[in-house]
């Protein structure tokens, strides 16, 4: 067994702990309070030739998901999961119940820059010499973290603009750093195109940039095999987070995000292999679930916009619990601005700018 992450825990919490462990297939053991999660294999053959590799993390996802494509003695790795400790030995035990090691990936092909699915890049290239390929939005994401400082710049001035108070930002500046230590450095990546079709063996796919969740995310199309790697674009029972560019304040998040589902409703697929959760295969429904959600979402944003002036942080303020954790203000306000962009560019909203600070208040003509 390899351990994939240490707690000290009471020991009351270690039998809850195990029994819902249990359920994934996993255990506890240790000594002295401190205990380790174990796993059996969780590699699933989709297809001859064509794995998904289900990586825990401690998060509230718990899970995320890589994708291999094996050709002769060499892989194909598609996102490679979490840096936390243990992840790269769990990954070398997954590989060499298939037959493989770490030394066997030539290629990693990311679907973006999100600490989950591409932190261990630069590990995995270290230790095999592997090709890295991912958008050249996604590699201007990753310099952010590189070159900290004009990201932790501008974060504060995008946020201090929509009213969030100094003390939340530095607790938001802080989970970046935290997020900036996990993604291992890489070098020489080979940048993807939009629309090209990359082969590997005799396996061919196609990339699609999918911006929405994340600025560079791209998802990867196999025509034959009808098979969409959606990356978090698409997942099956939540609506993907939308973040606004905080370097372009004329992206626009959602119109971008749903405009892209256009052309996944061209696309023959039968099966779509998302980074959480399971596979599904109505691909149809579910985008028009998630295009119902974001319509829903807006219109309960738009119901908390006064005629008088409110920044993005206001509004947000009015529409969660008190008790809602800092993390997750942050995150539900981001969508609050993406909304908002919408709403304004509908005519629904006006923006009110007061000096560095904007505002939004309902345009009654």
């Amino acid at each position: 067994m390899v351990p994939f992450r240490v707690f000290r825990v009471n020991p009351v919490f270690k039998k809850i702990m195990d029994a819902r462990l249990k359920i994934s297939g996993m255990t506890t053991y240790g000594k002295n309070n401190h205990f380790y999660i174990t796993k059996r294999y969780m590699i699933t053959e989709i297809q001859q030739d064509f794995y998904r590799i289900t990586l825990r993390m401690p998060y509230r996802l718990r899970h995320v998901n890589a994708y291999l494509l094996a050709h002769g003695k060499e892989i194909a790795l598609f996102d490679t999961g979490l840096n936390s400790p243990g992840a790269f030995e769990t990954l070398e035990e997954d590989l060499k119940s298939i037959g493989f090691r770490v030394r066997s990936i030539k290629h990693i092909y990311l679907t973006h820059m999100h600490s989950d699915h591409c932190s261990m890049a630069g590990v995995l290239q270290e230790k095999s010499g592997a090709q890295i390929h991912l958008s050249p939005a996604a590699f201007d994401e990753y310099e952010h973290y590189r070159k900290a400082d004009r990201a932790v710049n501008q974060l504060r001035k995008f946020y201090t603009r929509h009213g969030m108070p100094a003390l939340h930002i530095n607790l938001v500046i802080d989970e970046f750093e935290s997020i900036r230590a996990l993604i291992s450095d890489f070098h020489q990546p080979v940048f993807l195109e939009n629309g090209e079709t990359a082969v590997f063996g005799d396996w061919k796919f196609n990339v699609l940039f999918t911006p929405g969740h994340s600025f560079g995310h791209a998802c990867f199309f196999f025509p034959r095999e009808g098979f969409l790697l959606a990356g978090d674009h698409i997942l099956p029972y939540i609506a993907p987070i939308l973040s606004p560019n905080i370097f372009d304040d004329n992206f626009r998040a959602l119109k971008t995000y749903l405009d892209s589902f256009n052309l996944l409703e061209q696309l023959p697929v039968s099966t779509v292999l998302p980074g959480h959760g399971s596979y599904f295969n109505d691909l149809g429904e579910r985008l028009a679930d998630i295009r119902n959600h974001h319509e829903k979402r807006k219109s309960s944003v738009f119901c908390d916009v006064s005629d008088r002036p409110q920044t993005a942080y206001d509004i947000l303020n009015t529409m969660i619990a008190p008790t809602v954790s800092d993390f997750d203000k942050f995150l539900a306000l981001n969508e609050v601005i993406i909304y908002l962009q919408e709403l304004t560019a509908e005519g629904a909203v006006k923006e009110d700018p007061k000096g560095d600070v904007l505002a939004y208040r309902k345009d009654n003509g």
